[in-house]
């Protein structure tokens, strides 16, 4: 079991060492996309891409993405499921249960589910990785209503930005439309995606990362920050984990 658990540790960071490649510049006083681009050697065109620019504007302290995101498909190896603390689903819904808070007289049958979610494919246990890698990045990106470039993004808008520079072909939807594109997640993984209702609107409104530990990423209204499932707030608007089909064995 320690063997097993040595090599998919190697294998976690080594693709990491490959992932942290993306590399992003924070812009500082005088920076433009042409002295950024000659700094790194790419093009104005290339950062204008990666970054999902429409103009040249920049500001300071905006995170401008400098290297070409690392293509996916190297990837052979399953993700482990989180070390440490496991992550528990939550025994009823909008409600968050650490591990060793519930007396086995309180725990109760799930819900049936109609659409659970199957395991990672090789290309989605790959997306993963890179997920985790990216999104703590552009943590201090400002919120920025239908936002999904590095200017600004709304919760969609940055779920929408991460899964394409992981490299998963996701079109640009609602998060009432992703969460109706996913299946529901019994026992989630870091990666996983973590959705909430009635918060600005009634119905699916919200959604984040999994980061493992009760802890997600997600684009609020204080910007792209990571918060915890077990808050107040959060807790009373949780939904569920879910995960997109398009990563899951068929």
């Amino acid at each position: 079991m320690i063997k097993k658990f040595l090599i998919v540790m190697v294998l976690f960071f080594s693709f990491s060492a490959t992932a942290n490649a993306d590399t992003l510049h924070e812009v500082k006083k005088g920076d433009s996309l042409s002295k950024i681009a000659k700094m790194y050697k790419v093009t104005v065109n290339d950062l204008r891409t990666w970054n999902k620019l429409k103009k040249d504007n920049i500001y300071i302290k905006q995170k401008i993405i400098v290297q070409k995101p690392t293509n996916v498909k190297t990837a052979t190896k399953p993700v482990p499921k989180p070390v440490g603390n496991k992550p528990v689903a939550p025994i009823i819904t909008e409600i968050i249960v650490q591990p060793g808070q519930v007396k086995s007289e309180q725990v109760v049958n799930p819900p049936v589910l109609v659409d659970e979610a199957k395991q990672l494919t090789e290309s989605g246990q790959a997306i993963y990785l890179l997920l985790l890698d990216i999104a703590p990045r552009l943590e201090g990106i400002p919120y920025l209503y239908a936002g999904n470039t590095i200017a600004g993004f709304d919760c969609s808008g940055f779920i929408h930005f991460i899964h394409s520079q992981a490299g998963l072909n996701l079109t640009r939807k609602s998060s009432e439309s992703y969460f109706a594109e996913s299946a529901t997640v019994v026992n989630p993984i870091v990666g996983d995606l973590v959705f909430f209702e009635n918060t600005y609107k009634e119905g699916i409104s919200h959604m984040g990362i999994y980061l493992g530990n009760n802890e997600f990423i997600h684009a609020g209204t204080k910007g792209v920050e990571i918060a915890r499932l077990d808050s107040v707030y959060w807790k009373d608007h949780f939904v569920s984990f879910k995960r997109f089909h398009s990563v899951s064995v068929n």
